[in-house]
Parts: C-alpha cells; structure tokens; sequence
C-alpha cells in the first residue's frame, strides 16, 4: 500500500480515508495505525480533519504523520460539516470514512472496494464489531435492515434507527457525492442517515460484506450516539419521516404517513422503556395510539416490558459468569 504524500498532487488515489476528529489524539493515533496496517494493494490518501481540538492535535499529527494531510478548523462546526471539507478536498476513485474513535482490521479496505469495483451504482457496508471498552466486551453487528420487522431499508430509515450503525463502516464510489450531494450540514445528528436515504432515492443500491472488519469502539469520550441526546434524534427522526416519506411513496409500497408516526413514537418508546424511563414510555406509547390505535400501542407495550425482563434475565447471567472467573 501506498500513502499519498501532501507533494503527490500529480497522484491519484484509490482511496481517500477522510478522519474527522476533536480532542481525542490518543484515540487518532490508533485509528491512523489501522489505515497504515491495511492489507491494500493501491494508493491511499489520508485526510484529518481537526475540528478545533484544545490536546495538540494538528501539531502533532504535522509532526508525526508528514504524508497525512492535515486540515486544520479555527472553530469547531462538527463531524458532518468537518467531513464535507474534507470531501471537498479528496481526490479518491472511492471515498472511505473512519471516525477517530473507531477502528479497521487490516483487510478492510481490500475487503469493501473487491466489492464495490464488482457491482454498479452501490456502496458498500461491513459488518461491525461492537468493542465496549468500558467493560472490555466484544459483539458482532450485522449491519443489514431488519426485514422481518419493517417492509424494506427506506420503512426502517424513516421509523426506526439506522441499521447502519457507524459511517466508519461504509464505502463510497466518489461520484455519489458529485449526484447525490454532501452531507447536510442543517443536521448535528442521524446526518448520515439522511445521506443514505437519498443515496438510495438516487438508485444506489447497499452491499453488505459480512466480515467483520470494522470496530465501533464504545466508551466515555463524548460519543455523539450517547441516549442522552435521545430526545433529539426523535425530533430528527419525525423531521426525516416528513421530508422522504412523499419520494420513497413512490418508489415503494409503505403504510400511510400517520402509521409512520405510530411507529416512530413506538418505537421510541421502547428505548425510554429499555433506559427505565417509563413516564416517557408511557407518554409516547399513547402518542403512537393517537396515530394508529389502542390495541396497537398496547401489543407493542407488552413486547417492551418482555423484552425489559429478558435483558435484565441476560444482564444476571452475564454478571454471574464474570463473578465466577473474576478472581478475589
């Protein structure tokens, strides 16, 4: 693999990894570790975008890193705007995301852009290894929509979380952001996703390579995904439903718009109730019976309170096991 260097303007990349990040040098070093360990056989350009961080970053990124091309932000603007400059300056066939905080095994990209060079009109998605540092525990995610529960990709898009959890985990062709556009910066979260509602809308379609080749890691360092902002995410959530809902009723058959809300205020709901929060729950539950109806908004109450006694079953167990092989 080759790092295009800063000089190399002439160069044109096979990739271009574009890193945004703020105050977590410690964190960057390891993700640009994982760039430079990949197991690639092209031409990669590496841009760090340094949101205005306060620990030293740019400096010493443009010490430690010479062929990194480091931009450097007077005022911190956020991850989705951060990306965009950094967009506006790549110069790759394809355009790969890597957020500080996360990680790539080394044949990540190898893995992503074999699949990409072999379809048309598509970006590609990885499957996702969920590293709780916290509590130094590891799961597999396969990020693909969950089609026993919602009718297609664009059903659970608008209702529900996005399936694909970080965009540290996707592969784009360069030209989708020429057709399709950047980011829209209006959005401080779920940015991503309503990128990827109008990369499909724009007929791109999702490749889902089901190796796990990218690590999500989950700590303390101000994780934009922290259930604290949840409140916000549903105000999105809504805010995304009424501006696709119109383009994607054309394109596929999807209940009427005020079932849509029943279900965003369902499903909601069952992330207050998960979190303990059951005057919230309750709230949206009869929220999403206004827009659908009682027996509707009950059914899914009971799943919520299953699904909460299986979780606190599960978390018994898993204290247990680590009780066990803990040594006093």
């Amino acid at each position: 693999m080759i790092i295009l260097s800063q000089q190399d303007d002439a160069d044109s990349p096979d990739v271009s990894v574009i890193t945004p990040t703020y105050n977590r040098i410690s964190m960057l070093e390891e993700a640009i570790a994982c760039v430079f360990s990949q197991d690639f056989d092209g031409v990669v350009e590496i841009i760090v975008v340094d949101d205005n961080s306060s620990d030293r970053t740019s400096e010493i990124v443009s010490q430690k890193y010479p062929n990194i091309r480091l931009i450097s932000l007077k005022q911190n603007v956020g991850a989705y705007v951060a990306r965009n400059i950094a967009l506006k300056e790549a110069k790759g066939k394809y355009i790969a995301f890597l957020d500080s905080d996360d990680l790539w095994e080394k044949d990540y990209l190898k893995t992503q852009l074999a699949a990409l060079e072999a379809n048309e009109r598509c970006f590609c998605v990885s499957t996702l290894v969920i590293w709780n540092t916290l509590k130094n525990r590891k799961e597999i995610y396969l990020q693909k929509p969950d089609l026993k529960r919602y009718t297609s990709s664009f059903h659970q898009l608008l209702v529900a979380n996005s399936f694909i959890y970080t965009p540290s985990s996707v592969v784009f062709p360069r030209q989708v952001f020429s057709e399709v556009g950047l980011f829209d910066e209006t959005y401080k979260i779920s940015g991503d996703k309503e990128f990827y509602i109008r990369c499909l809308l724009a007929g791109y379609s999702l490749i889902f390579t089901e190796l796990p080749n990218s690590i999500v890691r989950i700590h303390n360092q101000g994780r934009a995904t922290n259930f604290k902002n949840f409140d916000t995410r549903m105000k999105i959530q809504f805010a995304i439903a009424d501006k696709f809902y119109p383009l994607v009723e054309r394109r596929v058959d999807i209940a009427p718009i005020k079932h849509m809300y029943a279900e965003i205020y369902a499903y909601c709901a069952s992330k207050y109730c998960r979190e303990k929060y059951f005057i919230k729950w309750l709230y949206l539950s009869i929220e999403s019976a206004r827009y659908a109806n009682f027996v509707y908004a009950l059914s899914n109450m009971i799943k919520d309170i299953r699904c909460l006694l299986r979780i606190g079953t599960k978390m018994r167990l898993i204290n247990s096991y680590f009780q066990k092989i803990t040594p006093i």
